[in-house]
């Protein structure tokens, strides 16, 4: 699905389920997934975005155990 420059407000439901479907089965497959700009650009907006509407910081209670990788 490409994007037009008319289409560069939020992307709607359909159109990001639509990218995130292609790049999940591209995943799975080992395949390279095709994206234009456009489709790139508004996914790192809508990332931002959402990234952005969420607490930064999270009051916890100790004791904490920490687990990772290196």
């Amino acid at each position: 699905m490409m994007m037009t420059r008319a289409s560069m407000g939020a992307m709607e439901g359909a159109a990001l389920d639509e990218v995130v479907r292609r790049l999940v089965e591209g995943g799975r497959g080992g395949r390279q997934v095709q994206l234009s700009e456009a489709e790139i650009r508004q996914l790192c907006v809508d990332a931002k975005r959402v990234f952005l509407s969420q607490p930064n910081l999270l009051r916890i209670q100790a004791p904490v155990k920490i687990c990772g990788d290196y």
